[in-house]
Protein backbone atom coordinates (compact mmCIF):
# COMPACT_ATOMS: atom_id res chain seq x y z
CA UNK A 1 0.00 0.00 0.00
CA UNK A 2 0.95 3.14 -0.49
CA UNK A 3 1.50 5.96 2.69
CA UNK A 4 -2.19 7.44 1.85
CA UNK A 5 -3.50 4.39 1.45
CA UNK A 6 -2.13 3.01 4.80
CA UNK A 7 -3.38 6.54 6.77
CA UNK A 8 -6.50 5.96 5.08
CA UNK A 9 -6.81 2.24 6.11
CA UNK A 10 -5.52 3.01 9.62
CA UNK A 11 -8.30 5.69 9.93
CA UNK A 12 -11.07 3.85 8.66
CA UNK A 13 -10.19 0.69 10.81
CA UNK A 14 -10.25 3.05 14.10
CA UNK A 15 -13.61 4.47 12.81
CA UNK A 16 -15.00 1.00 12.38
CA UNK A 17 -13.31 -0.50 16.09
CA UNK A 18 -15.12 2.73 17.33
CA UNK A 19 -18.20 1.21 15.38
CA UNK A 20 -18.09 -2.24 16.70
CA UNK A 21 -17.12 -1.09 20.28
CA UNK A 22 -20.43 0.50 20.24
CA UNK A 23 -22.37 -2.41 18.86
CA UNK A 24 -21.01 -4.18 21.53
CA UNK A 25 -21.91 -2.03 24.37
CA UNK A 26 -25.25 -1.53 23.38
CA UNK A 27 -25.72 -5.43 23.03
CA UNK A 28 -24.34 -5.84 26.54
CA UNK A 29 -26.63 -2.73 28.05
CA UNK A 30 -29.95 -4.20 27.39
CA UNK A 31 -29.50 -7.94 28.92
CA UNK A 32 -30.39 -8.40 32.33
CA UNK A 33 -28.39 -10.85 34.59
CA UNK A 34 -28.15 -14.43 33.54
CA UNK A 35 -29.64 -13.74 30.02
CA UNK A 36 -26.83 -15.89 28.35
CA UNK A 37 -25.50 -19.46 29.11
CA UNK A 38 -24.47 -19.97 32.65
CA UNK A 39 -23.92 -16.44 32.99
CA UNK A 40 -25.10 -16.62 36.54
CA UNK A 41 -22.24 -19.05 37.05
CA UNK A 42 -19.41 -17.07 35.54
CA UNK A 43 -20.19 -13.76 37.49
CA UNK A 44 -20.37 -16.06 40.73
CA UNK A 45 -16.48 -16.22 40.68
CA UNK A 46 -15.97 -12.32 39.81
CA UNK A 47 -18.15 -11.61 42.66
CA UNK A 48 -16.22 -14.01 45.08
CA UNK A 49 -12.89 -12.69 44.24
CA UNK A 50 -14.39 -8.97 44.27
CA UNK A 51 -16.10 -9.97 47.47
CA UNK A 52 -13.34 -11.69 49.46
CA UNK A 53 -10.09 -10.52 47.63
CA UNK A 54 -8.92 -13.88 47.24
CA UNK A 55 -9.35 -16.85 44.61
CA UNK A 56 -12.64 -19.52 45.02
CA UNK A 57 -11.56 -23.38 45.57
CA UNK A 58 -13.86 -24.49 43.09
CA UNK A 59 -15.97 -26.37 45.25
CA UNK A 60 -16.41 -23.50 47.72
CA UNK A 61 -19.87 -23.90 48.51
CA UNK A 62 -21.00 -20.37 48.18
CA UNK A 63 -19.75 -21.02 44.48
CA UNK A 64 -21.39 -24.19 43.73
CA UNK A 65 -24.30 -24.48 41.85
CA UNK A 66 -27.32 -26.40 43.07
CA UNK A 67 -28.42 -27.39 39.74
CA UNK A 68 -24.90 -29.00 38.74
CA UNK A 69 -22.96 -29.59 41.54
CA UNK A 70 -19.82 -27.68 40.62
CA UNK A 71 -18.31 -24.45 39.52
CA UNK A 72 -16.54 -22.78 37.41
CA UNK A 73 -13.96 -22.45 39.82
CA UNK A 74 -12.04 -25.32 38.67
CA UNK A 75 -11.69 -23.83 35.08
CA UNK A 76 -9.19 -21.49 34.43
CA UNK A 77 -10.80 -18.16 35.67
CA UNK A 78 -8.07 -15.16 34.28
CA UNK A 79 -11.50 -13.02 32.26
CA UNK A 80 -13.14 -13.58 35.90
CA UNK A 81 -10.05 -11.90 37.36
CA UNK A 82 -10.13 -8.93 35.34
CA UNK A 83 -13.74 -8.95 35.68
CA UNK A 84 -13.37 -8.37 39.85
CA UNK A 85 -10.44 -6.17 39.14
CA UNK A 86 -13.00 -3.68 37.05
CA UNK A 87 -15.93 -3.93 39.82
CA UNK A 88 -13.53 -3.00 42.96
CA UNK A 89 -12.30 0.08 40.99
CA UNK A 90 -15.89 0.83 39.79
CA UNK A 91 -17.06 0.34 43.78
CA UNK A 92 -15.52 3.46 44.27
CA UNK A 93 -17.68 5.29 42.94
CA UNK A 94 -20.73 3.37 43.23
CA UNK A 95 -21.73 -0.04 44.39
CA UNK A 96 -25.08 0.01 42.24
CA UNK A 97 -25.31 -3.67 41.15
CA UNK A 98 -26.16 -2.93 37.59
CA UNK A 99 -22.66 -1.09 37.40
CA UNK A 100 -20.68 -3.83 38.77
CA UNK A 101 -22.38 -6.47 36.69
CA UNK A 102 -21.27 -4.21 33.53
CA UNK A 103 -17.91 -3.86 34.93
CA UNK A 104 -17.69 -7.11 35.02
CA UNK A 105 -18.90 -7.63 31.29
CA UNK A 106 -16.54 -4.92 30.49
CA UNK A 107 -13.86 -7.53 30.11
CA UNK A 108 -15.75 -9.47 27.35
CA UNK A 109 -16.89 -6.40 25.55
CA UNK A 110 -13.00 -5.28 25.51
CA UNK A 111 -11.56 -8.44 24.23
CA UNK A 112 -13.92 -8.52 21.16
CA UNK A 113 -12.86 -5.00 20.43
CA UNK A 114 -9.14 -6.18 20.94
CA UNK A 115 -10.07 -9.07 18.60
CA UNK A 116 -11.51 -6.43 15.78
CA UNK A 117 -8.30 -4.65 16.14
CA UNK A 118 -5.75 -7.96 15.93
CA UNK A 119 -8.30 -8.89 12.91
CA UNK A 120 -7.27 -5.68 11.17
CA UNK A 121 -3.66 -6.15 11.80
CA UNK A 122 -3.88 -9.58 10.48
CA UNK A 123 -6.28 -8.44 7.52
CA UNK A 124 -3.26 -6.19 6.59
CA UNK A 125 -0.78 -8.99 6.47
CA UNK A 126 -2.15 -11.91 4.52
CA UNK A 127 -5.34 -10.05 2.59
CA UNK A 128 -5.40 -7.28 -0.14
CA UNK A 129 -7.94 -4.39 -0.96
CA UNK A 130 -11.73 -4.92 0.25
CA UNK A 131 -10.79 -8.86 1.27
CA UNK A 132 -9.59 -6.99 4.52
CA UNK A 133 -12.77 -5.60 5.20
CA UNK A 134 -14.45 -8.92 4.22
CA UNK A 135 -12.42 -10.80 6.52
CA UNK A 136 -12.77 -8.12 9.46
CA UNK A 137 -16.32 -8.10 9.09
CA UNK A 138 -17.29 -11.57 8.40
CA UNK A 139 -15.32 -11.74 12.54
CA UNK A 140 -16.60 -8.28 14.00
CA UNK A 141 -20.52 -8.83 13.27
CA UNK A 142 -20.96 -12.18 13.13
CA UNK A 143 -24.32 -12.34 15.55
CA UNK A 144 -22.73 -15.26 17.98
CA UNK A 145 -19.32 -13.64 18.10
CA UNK A 146 -21.04 -10.23 19.38
CA UNK A 147 -23.39 -12.43 21.33
CA UNK A 148 -20.64 -13.78 23.50
CA UNK A 149 -19.14 -10.29 23.95
CA UNK A 150 -22.14 -9.30 26.25
CA UNK A 151 -21.89 -11.53 29.02
CA UNK A 152 -19.68 -12.76 31.58
CA UNK A 153 -17.34 -15.45 30.05
CA UNK A 154 -14.44 -16.97 28.99
CA UNK A 155 -14.89 -17.77 26.07
CA UNK A 156 -14.04 -14.09 24.38
CA UNK A 157 -10.69 -14.06 25.98
CA UNK A 158 -10.05 -17.32 24.40
CA UNK A 159 -10.49 -16.12 20.90
CA UNK A 160 -8.88 -12.61 21.89
CA UNK A 161 -5.93 -15.15 22.26
CA UNK A 162 -5.89 -16.86 19.30
CA UNK A 163 -6.18 -13.43 17.39
CA UNK A 164 -2.72 -12.57 19.13
CA UNK A 165 -1.34 -16.02 18.48
CA UNK A 166 -2.26 -15.85 14.92
CA UNK A 167 -0.72 -12.60 14.38
CA UNK A 168 2.72 -13.74 16.81
CA UNK A 169 2.65 -16.11 13.72
CA UNK A 170 2.97 -13.86 10.94
CA UNK A 171 5.27 -11.82 12.96
CA UNK A 172 7.55 -15.25 13.83
CA UNK A 173 7.39 -15.95 10.45
CA UNK A 174 8.08 -12.72 8.63
CA UNK A 175 10.98 -11.77 10.99
CA UNK A 176 13.06 -15.19 11.57
CA UNK A 177 11.34 -15.01 15.11
CA UNK A 178 12.53 -12.01 16.51
CA UNK A 179 12.25 -11.31 20.52
CA UNK A 180 9.47 -9.28 20.41
CA UNK A 181 7.41 -12.33 17.72
CA UNK A 182 8.67 -14.18 20.32
CA UNK A 183 7.30 -12.35 23.75
CA UNK A 184 3.99 -12.21 21.71
CA UNK A 185 3.25 -15.72 21.37
CA UNK A 186 3.79 -16.48 24.30
CA UNK A 187 1.71 -13.75 25.85
CA UNK A 188 -0.95 -14.80 23.44
CA UNK A 189 -0.34 -18.59 24.61
CA UNK A 190 -0.51 -17.37 28.38
CA UNK A 191 -3.67 -16.00 28.21
CA UNK A 192 -5.35 -18.82 25.49
CA UNK A 193 -4.09 -21.22 28.62
CA UNK A 194 -5.94 -19.36 30.74
CA UNK A 195 -8.75 -19.17 29.30
CA UNK A 196 -10.97 -21.70 27.68
CA UNK A 197 -10.18 -25.41 27.17
CA UNK A 198 -11.35 -25.36 23.88
CA UNK A 199 -9.06 -23.08 22.60
CA UNK A 200 -6.28 -25.53 23.28
CA UNK A 201 -5.67 -26.47 20.13
CA UNK A 202 -4.09 -23.05 19.36
CA UNK A 203 -1.60 -24.39 21.58
CA UNK A 204 -0.74 -27.29 19.75
CA UNK A 205 -0.51 -25.63 16.68
CA UNK A 206 1.62 -22.86 18.08
CA UNK A 207 4.24 -26.01 18.91
CA UNK A 208 4.01 -27.63 15.44
CA UNK A 209 4.24 -24.22 13.45
CA UNK A 210 7.01 -23.24 15.25
CA UNK A 211 8.87 -25.93 15.23
CA UNK A 212 7.93 -26.73 11.32
CA UNK A 213 9.76 -23.49 10.31
CA UNK A 214 12.85 -24.19 12.75
CA UNK A 215 12.81 -27.41 10.85
CA UNK A 216 12.82 -26.02 7.20
CA UNK A 217 15.31 -23.09 8.10
CA UNK A 218 18.01 -25.24 9.01
CA UNK A 219 17.12 -27.89 6.11
CA UNK A 220 18.19 -24.54 4.27
CA UNK A 221 20.99 -23.44 6.17
CA UNK A 222 22.72 -26.40 5.49
CA UNK A 223 22.14 -26.34 2.04
CA UNK A 224 23.39 -22.90 1.58
CA UNK A 225 26.31 -22.59 3.85
CA UNK A 226 28.86 -24.26 2.21
CA UNK A 227 31.93 -22.40 3.90
CA UNK A 228 31.72 -23.15 7.54
CA UNK A 229 28.04 -25.37 7.88
CA UNK A 230 28.81 -26.77 11.19
CA UNK A 231 29.54 -23.57 12.12
CA UNK A 232 25.99 -22.22 10.65
CA UNK A 233 24.18 -25.18 11.90
CA UNK A 234 25.52 -24.41 15.61
CA UNK A 235 24.94 -20.93 15.55
CA UNK A 236 20.86 -21.73 14.45
CA UNK A 237 20.63 -24.26 16.62
CA UNK A 238 21.53 -22.03 20.05
CA UNK A 239 19.25 -19.39 18.28
CA UNK A 240 16.19 -21.35 18.27
CA UNK A 241 17.39 -22.68 21.95
CA UNK A 242 17.15 -19.33 23.18
CA UNK A 243 13.89 -18.55 21.03
CA UNK A 244 11.88 -21.78 22.54
CA UNK A 245 13.54 -21.08 25.59
CA UNK A 246 12.01 -17.55 25.74
CA UNK A 247 8.75 -18.32 24.87
CA UNK A 248 8.43 -21.62 27.25
CA UNK A 249 9.93 -19.47 30.14
CA UNK A 250 7.08 -16.27 29.87
CA UNK A 251 4.69 -19.12 29.26
CA UNK A 252 5.56 -20.52 32.47
CA UNK A 253 5.61 -17.49 34.25
CA UNK A 254 2.34 -15.73 33.06
CA UNK A 255 0.08 -19.45 32.87
CA UNK A 256 2.11 -21.97 34.93
CA UNK A 257 1.08 -20.91 38.46
CA UNK A 258 -2.78 -21.62 37.62
CA UNK A 259 -1.75 -25.07 36.78
CA UNK A 260 0.73 -25.52 40.08
CA UNK A 261 -1.95 -24.30 42.36
CA UNK A 262 -4.71 -26.75 40.50
CA UNK A 263 -2.30 -29.33 41.34
CA UNK A 264 -1.52 -28.22 45.28
CA UNK A 265 -5.15 -28.04 45.88
CA UNK A 266 -6.47 -30.46 43.63
CA UNK A 267 -4.34 -33.49 44.43
CA UNK A 268 -2.16 -33.44 41.10
CA UNK A 269 -5.24 -32.72 39.01
CA UNK A 270 -3.73 -30.01 37.37
CA UNK A 271 -6.23 -29.15 34.93
CA UNK A 272 -9.30 -29.46 37.82
CA UNK A 273 -11.70 -31.87 35.40
CA UNK A 274 -11.79 -34.58 37.26
CA UNK A 275 -12.38 -33.08 40.70
CA UNK A 276 -14.93 -30.62 38.82
CA UNK A 277 -16.67 -33.99 38.08
CA UNK A 278 -16.22 -35.21 41.59
CA UNK A 279 -18.15 -32.66 43.14
CA UNK A 280 -20.66 -32.42 40.23
CA UNK A 281 -20.68 -36.48 41.44
CA UNK A 282 -22.09 -35.45 44.72
CA UNK A 283 -23.85 -32.14 44.59
CA UNK A 284 -25.62 -32.33 41.57
CA UNK A 285 -29.06 -33.23 40.71
CA UNK A 286 -29.58 -36.96 40.08
CA UNK A 287 -30.59 -36.31 36.83
CA UNK A 288 -27.39 -34.03 35.90
CA UNK A 289 -24.45 -36.01 37.53
CA UNK A 290 -21.60 -37.03 35.85
CA UNK A 291 -22.92 -40.84 35.90
CA UNK A 292 -26.44 -40.56 34.73
CA UNK A 293 -25.46 -37.31 32.03
CA UNK A 294 -27.52 -36.90 29.02
CA UNK A 295 -24.34 -37.56 26.90
CA UNK A 296 -24.13 -39.64 23.83
CA UNK A 297 -22.09 -42.41 25.75
CA UNK A 298 -24.48 -43.21 28.20
CA UNK A 299 -27.49 -43.18 25.51
CA UNK A 300 -25.66 -45.84 23.69
CA UNK A 301 -25.15 -44.21 20.78
CA UNK A 302 -22.40 -44.39 18.15
CA UNK A 303 -21.16 -40.78 17.21
CA UNK A 304 -22.33 -40.44 13.76
CA UNK A 305 -26.25 -41.63 15.15
CA UNK A 306 -25.65 -38.02 17.63
CA UNK A 307 -23.98 -35.67 14.88
CA UNK A 308 -26.71 -36.38 12.56
CA UNK A 309 -29.95 -38.25 13.90
CA UNK A 310 -30.21 -35.93 17.03
CA UNK A 311 -29.25 -33.03 15.01
CA UNK A 312 -26.51 -32.09 16.35
CA UNK A 313 -24.78 -30.96 13.73
CA UNK A 314 -26.99 -28.98 12.62
CA UNK A 315 -27.62 -27.04 16.07
CA UNK A 316 -24.42 -26.35 16.64
CA UNK A 317 -23.59 -24.45 12.78
CA UNK A 318 -26.78 -22.15 13.40
CA UNK A 319 -25.57 -21.38 17.10
CA UNK A 320 -22.42 -20.80 16.05
CA UNK A 321 -24.13 -17.82 13.77
CA UNK A 322 -26.30 -16.77 16.04
CA UNK A 323 -28.36 -18.01 18.59
CA UNK A 324 -29.34 -16.42 21.63
CA UNK A 325 -30.77 -16.48 25.60
CA UNK A 326 -30.37 -19.71 26.62
CA UNK A 327 -30.06 -21.55 23.18
CA UNK A 328 -33.81 -20.53 22.93
CA UNK A 329 -33.28 -16.96 20.94
CA UNK A 330 -33.55 -18.30 17.53
CA UNK A 331 -33.02 -15.82 14.32
CA UNK A 332 -35.25 -16.05 11.17
CA UNK A 333 -34.26 -19.29 9.04
CA UNK A 334 -33.31 -17.40 5.62
CA UNK A 335 -30.56 -16.00 7.78
CA UNK A 336 -29.39 -19.09 8.69
CA UNK A 337 -29.54 -20.15 5.07
CA UNK A 338 -27.89 -16.95 3.63
CA UNK A 339 -25.06 -17.38 5.85
CA UNK A 340 -24.30 -21.33 5.10
CA UNK A 341 -24.88 -20.49 1.33
CA UNK A 342 -21.90 -17.81 2.04
CA UNK A 343 -19.93 -20.57 3.50
CA UNK A 344 -20.68 -23.45 1.22
CA UNK A 345 -19.85 -21.18 -2.17
CA UNK A 346 -16.27 -20.37 -0.27
CA UNK A 347 -15.73 -24.21 0.26
CA UNK A 348 -15.75 -24.61 -3.56
CA UNK A 349 -12.98 -21.74 -3.92
CA UNK A 350 -11.12 -23.10 -0.80
CA UNK A 351 -11.17 -26.42 -2.77
CA UNK A 352 -9.14 -24.51 -5.80
CA UNK A 353 -7.18 -22.30 -3.85
CA UNK A 354 -5.77 -25.06 -2.02
CA UNK A 355 -4.53 -26.80 -5.53
CA UNK A 356 -3.32 -24.09 -6.31
CA UNK A 357 -0.90 -23.74 -3.38
CA UNK A 358 -0.19 -27.17 -2.97
CA UNK A 359 -0.72 -28.80 -6.83
CA UNK A 360 2.25 -28.10 -8.50
CA UNK A 361 4.64 -29.56 -5.79
CA UNK A 362 5.16 -26.34 -4.20
CA UNK A 363 5.04 -27.47 -1.05
CA UNK A 364 9.45 -28.09 -0.41
CA UNK A 365 9.91 -24.91 -2.69
CA UNK A 366 7.69 -22.27 -0.92
CA UNK A 367 7.28 -23.81 2.47
CA UNK A 368 7.37 -20.38 4.00
CA UNK A 369 4.10 -19.38 2.23
CA UNK A 370 2.11 -23.02 2.97
CA UNK A 371 3.03 -23.24 6.48
CA UNK A 372 0.86 -20.84 7.94
CA UNK A 373 -2.34 -21.26 5.98
CA UNK A 374 -1.98 -25.26 6.30
CA UNK A 375 -1.44 -24.22 10.59
CA UNK A 376 -4.80 -22.19 10.30
CA UNK A 377 -6.60 -24.84 8.83
CA UNK A 378 -5.44 -27.32 11.04
CA UNK A 379 -6.88 -25.05 14.42
CA UNK A 380 -10.33 -25.21 12.32
CA UNK A 381 -11.50 -29.31 13.49
CA UNK A 382 -9.75 -29.62 16.54
CA UNK A 383 -12.45 -27.16 18.21
CA UNK A 384 -15.14 -29.07 16.62
CA UNK A 385 -13.54 -32.43 17.67
CA UNK A 386 -13.64 -31.00 21.13
CA UNK A 387 -17.11 -30.48 21.20
CA UNK A 388 -17.91 -33.43 19.82
CA UNK A 389 -16.22 -35.51 22.52
CA UNK A 390 -17.63 -33.74 25.16
CA UNK A 391 -20.98 -34.34 24.22
CA UNK A 392 -20.63 -37.95 23.32
CA UNK A 393 -18.79 -38.64 26.97
CA UNK A 394 -20.21 -35.84 29.36
CA UNK A 395 -23.13 -34.00 28.10
CA UNK A 396 -25.05 -33.59 24.92
CA UNK A 397 -23.89 -29.72 24.00
CA UNK A 398 -24.42 -28.88 20.66
CA UNK A 399 -23.65 -25.13 21.14
CA UNK A 400 -21.96 -22.87 18.70
CA UNK A 401 -19.68 -21.43 21.60
CA UNK A 402 -17.37 -23.96 21.89
CA UNK A 403 -16.68 -24.19 18.36
CA UNK A 404 -15.63 -20.89 17.98
CA UNK A 405 -11.67 -20.85 18.68
CA UNK A 406 -11.91 -21.65 14.84
CA UNK A 407 -13.45 -18.07 14.31
CA UNK A 408 -10.62 -16.35 13.13
CA UNK A 409 -8.76 -18.85 10.85
CA UNK A 410 -12.13 -20.23 9.41
CA UNK A 411 -13.26 -16.58 8.26
CA UNK A 412 -10.10 -16.31 7.10
CA UNK A 413 -9.60 -19.46 4.98
CA UNK A 414 -13.75 -18.25 4.09
CA UNK A 415 -12.96 -14.79 2.26
CA UNK A 416 -9.69 -16.61 0.60
CA UNK A 417 -12.51 -18.81 -0.55
CA UNK A 418 -14.64 -16.04 -1.76
CA UNK A 419 -11.49 -14.02 -3.23
CA UNK A 420 -11.04 -16.91 -5.70
CA UNK A 421 -14.87 -17.44 -6.53
CA UNK A 422 -15.33 -14.02 -7.23
CA UNK A 423 -12.60 -13.25 -9.56
CA UNK A 424 -12.83 -16.50 -10.88
CA UNK A 425 -15.82 -15.60 -12.01
CA UNK A 426 -16.10 -11.78 -12.43
CA UNK A 427 -13.44 -9.85 -14.36
CA UNK A 428 -14.75 -6.46 -14.12
CA UNK A 429 -13.91 -4.61 -11.10
CA UNK A 430 -17.01 -2.51 -10.39
CA UNK A 431 -18.84 -6.17 -10.00
CA UNK A 432 -16.12 -7.52 -7.81
CA UNK A 433 -16.77 -4.62 -5.66
CA UNK A 434 -20.41 -4.59 -5.81
CA UNK A 435 -20.30 -8.26 -4.40
CA UNK A 436 -17.84 -7.44 -1.49
CA UNK A 437 -19.95 -4.66 -0.47
CA UNK A 438 -23.07 -6.81 -0.58
CA UNK A 439 -21.36 -9.73 1.51
CA UNK A 440 -20.45 -6.74 4.02
CA UNK A 441 -24.20 -4.90 4.35
CA UNK A 442 -25.20 -8.74 4.78
CA UNK A 443 -23.63 -8.92 7.96
CA UNK A 444 -24.54 -5.57 9.12
CA UNK A 445 -28.23 -6.42 8.28
CA UNK A 446 -27.85 -9.86 10.10
CA UNK A 447 -26.46 -7.67 13.32
CA UNK A 448 -29.01 -5.13 13.11
CA UNK A 449 -31.77 -7.46 12.49
CA UNK A 450 -30.79 -9.51 15.91
CA UNK A 451 -30.08 -6.41 17.91
CA UNK A 452 -33.54 -4.48 16.47
CA UNK A 453 -36.10 -7.18 15.77
CA UNK A 454 -34.69 -10.23 18.56
CA UNK A 455 -32.71 -8.56 21.15
CA UNK A 456 -34.42 -5.67 21.96
CA UNK A 457 -38.36 -7.13 21.65
CA UNK A 458 -36.89 -9.40 24.39
CA UNK A 459 -35.80 -7.18 26.91
CA UNK A 460 -36.52 -3.04 26.56
CA UNK A 461 -40.04 -2.71 27.84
Amino acid sequence: MMINDQKRYRLTAAVFVAFALFVYCSWTIIQPLNSAPDEYMHYQISQFIYQKGALPFGGDPEIINPIWGTSYGFTPILAYIIGAAFMKITSIFTINESALLMSARLVSILCNTGTVIMCFKIAGKLLTGMYRWMFVIFVALLPQFIFIGSYVNSDVLAIFATSLIIYSWIYGLTSNWSRPSCILLAFGISLCALSYYNAYGFILCSMILFLADRMFSYKAITKTDRTSPASGRQQFLQQTGRQAGLIIALVFILAGWWFIRNAIIYDGDFLGLHTSDYYAQINALEEFKPSHANSGYNNHWTIFYMLFNTKWLVGSVISMIGCFGYMEMYLKPVVYVIYTAIWGVSLVGLFFWILSRFGKRTVKLDWKNNLLPVTMLLTIPIPFILSVIYSYYSDIQPQGRYLLPMLLPMMYLITKGLQLVIEKLFAKTWVRRTIQILLCLWCAAAAGYCYFYILIPRYVP
